[in-house]
């Protein structure tokens, strides 16, 4: 039987862009004194930061500034409470908890505070984001609005809060954000060789050491799956709840199981020390599990760098060239100093203007496309292969680093939960192995427009619609891989860009 192939329809998108971006900045002066003088040491003493401080409350305030003197006391940097807990009676500082959610609001859009009885005040109003006890930073749908109550009772004829919403952290404006946490990475080992994988998670700068080593001895996040795994021994946490640094050295006691495993030691060093060096105050790190020193042949304490410990280099991502396609041939896009230059060809096969979506391998010596009708093709010297037929309304295919292209499609009969697949592109095209199917329950009843494993390939983000095309939305998740790289599972979904309309296509940047 032939199975005929529909032509895709044309997918009407506008543009959406999602970044992420870190910015640093400095500042200096022009004073009269110009002579040569030292400068600091390097990672030496760190400019203290500005700190903020907020008065207590107002005699005879109200319901209403108590909440709002509540909220911008808990913006206090360096993790000192004190000014917000006095807006709350002995009972509710008990049982409030600073270090839980926080959620982002935006000072454009005032708070509003209302009494729905005399001594219950209800807060509520839109918020931007929020960002876990886990560190993880969650933007917030748009139009999404929070709406907690807070109950009041009088001290000494004063106002003050005397329950606390169970779960309410803080609640902060989009623009002291910056101010109060930054961005860090936890490390976890990929699962099918040894690299580390980074997890971007947020955290207040002080305590900051005792912050990322408590996170990095937590399994790994849901949506990386078994893409990855912690050789910190489960079960393991902070023998006093605290890393203490001294000279410049973190010092990392954690009760659990002591490694024996010299990989696996090599593995933790590697993790915790990539994790903690992000802290600007530390410069080595020890580890001690049970009382007992994680030591390593030929190691010396403290570990500054993980390849003091034998943990391999981070592999070279090969990058494919910046090619462009005027009618049907291919191009090397030229550099911003010869733009009104003609682009040199670039050695590829031509490629019909019929066939859209274009793809480049990671080394660049293979092109993958949308057909003219719906499926998909290979172009490996000058000629073209036929990529097997998964099933209809395919999406844009993409290369990953592991001899893998990536596309979307609904899939057929038996397959027809599967809405993603890979290729394997390793060896003759024209002997290609069968497709591998990636289900997973969340795409069952969506469309993968565009898949985008990330440069060393443990990632994949996926911009996937309803199947109507309504919906539009960007997720990534692990890839877990076999022999060979082989794909053999997806994470769970972690949604990025929930601001975002119609989002026309996917590049990583880190």
């Amino acid at each position: 039987m032939t199975v005929r192939r529909p032509r895709l329809r044309r997918l009407v998108t506008g543009v959406g862009l999602a970044t992420v971006a870190a910015l640093v900045s400095s500042c200096s002066g022009i004073g009269a004194d110009t002579s040569v003088s030292p400068g600091l040491e390097v990672r030496g003493a760190e400019v203290q930061p500005v700190r903020a401080f907020f008065p207590p409350p107002a005699k005879g305030a109200s319901q209403r500034d108590i909440v709002l003197g509540f909220l911008r006391a808990g913006a206090a940097s360096d993790g000192n409470f004190d000014t917000a807990r006095s807006y709350l009676t002995p009972d509710a500082d008990k049982g409030w908890v600073p270090e839980g959610e926080v959620v982002l609001y935006s000072t454009t859009t005032p708070l509003s505070i209302t009494n729905r009885t005399p001594d219950v005040a209800v807060l509520a109003g839109p918020v931007e984001a929020s960002i876990g006890a886990d560190g993880r930073y969650v933007k917030a749908a748009v139009g999404a609005k929070r709406r907690v109550e807070f109950q009041f009772a009088r001290i000494d004829g004063e106002w003050r809060i005397s329950n606390v919403p169970k779960g309410f952290g803080r609640w902060i404006t989009t623009t002291d954000l910056g101010r109060l946490l930054q961005p860090y990475s936890l490390h976890y080992i990929a699962s099918d060789r040894r690299a580390l994988v980074p997890d971007r998670r947020w955290f207040p700068p002080d305590h900051l050491a005792t912050r990322l080593a408590r996170a990095q001895l937590d399994d790994p996040p849901a949506y990386l799956g078994d893409a990855v795994r912690n050789d910190v021994p489960r079960g393991s946490r902070l023998t006093a709840d605290s890393v203490s640094v001294t000279d410049g050295v973190a010092r990392v006691d954690i009760t659990g199981p002591v490694p024996t495993d010299k990989t696996q030691r090599e593995n933790v060093w590697a993790q915790l020390v990539s994790t903690l060096l992000q802290d600007p105050t530390v410069q080595g790190v020890t580890i001690r599990v049970r009382d007992v020193t994680l030591e390593l042949p030929d190691v010396d304490l403290p570990v500054r760098t993980i390849e003091e410990v034998g943990f391999p280099a981070p592999p070279v991502v090969p990058l494919g060239r910046p090619l462009i396609r005027r009618g049907d041939t291919i191009y090397l896009l030229p550099s911003t100093s010869f733009v009104d230059r003609d682009p040199q060809k670039s050695g590829n096969v031509d490629v019909p203007k019929d066939y859209r979506s274009l793809a480049l391998s990671a080394d660049g010596t293979e092109i993958a496309t949308v057909d003219p009708d719906g499926g998909h093709s290979r172009f490996r010297g000058v000629t073209r292969y036929e990529v097997a037929f998964v099933g209809t309304r395919v999406g844009n295919p993409a290369y990953d680093t592991r001899n893998f292209l990536w596309a979307g499609a609904l899939g057929i009969d038996d397959d027809s939960g599967t809405h993603l697949w890979a290729f394997s592109v390793a060896g003759d095209p024209a002997k290609p192995p069968p497709a591998v199917g990636l289900p997973a329950d969340w795409l069952t009843t969506r469309r993968v427009v565009e898949s985008k494993p990330s440069p060393s390939g443990d990632r994949i983000a996926l911009l996937h619609t309803a199947e109507n095309g309504s919906d539009p939305q960007v997720t990534v998740t692990g890839i877990a891989r076999g022999p060979g790289g082989q794909p053999v599972g997806l994470g769970s979904p972690l949604r990025l860009g929930a601001t975002l309309v119609n989002p026309a296509g996917l590049v990583w940047l880190s």
